[in-house]
């Protein structure tokens, strides 16, 4: 059966399962609650939240942004459910993103991560992204240059 999985912008109808969804305890060190993640696009409402959903079912969160100072577009958080991780779920969110951003005609797209989250890093550079010096606080970044075709 093919797996259908979808990007949905969180709203109202959706913002109380997308906090309820969490990374394995020991990933906890690697990623912002998804309740602070929210906070944070209240905050800077520049960052776009989104649900990933397999068929109906909310299973991981992602935003992007553009940065109103550097005029860069970037992923700033990124996360699927402990109990739908190593599915490919990530992978092919991931994948919808990157075609989202393509499509909006975005060239290069960050994403931010915590330098030991090994197995994010090993996803993103399956799918393009380059490991840079480029740092945000304790964290690093990730570019990939997306190609027209």
């Amino acid at each position: 059966m093919e797996m259908s999985i979808t990007l949905r912008p969180i709203d109202k109808s959706n913002w109380r399962d997308c906090i309820k969804l969490k990374v394995k305890d020991e990933q906890s060190h690697l990623v912002a609650s998804n309740a602070n993640s929210l906070a944070m696009c209240y905050v800077y409402p520049e960052i776009k939240p989104f649900g990933i959903y397999l068929d109906e079912k909310i299973i991981g969160f992602i935003t992007w942004a553009l940065d109103p100072d550097d005029k860069i577009y970037y992923i700033n958080r990124f996360m699927i459910d402990e109990n739908y991780q190593a599915k490919g779920y990530g992978k092919k969110a991931l994948q919808l993103m990157i075609e989202k951003m393509k499509n909006m005609g975005v060239k290069t797209l960050d994403i931010i991560h915590h330098p030991d989250n090994h197995s994010a890093i090993k996803l993103y550079q399956s799918l393009g992204f380059e490991l840079t010096d480029n740092k945000l606080d304790t964290d690093v970044v990730s570019t990939l240059h997306i190609s027209a075709n």
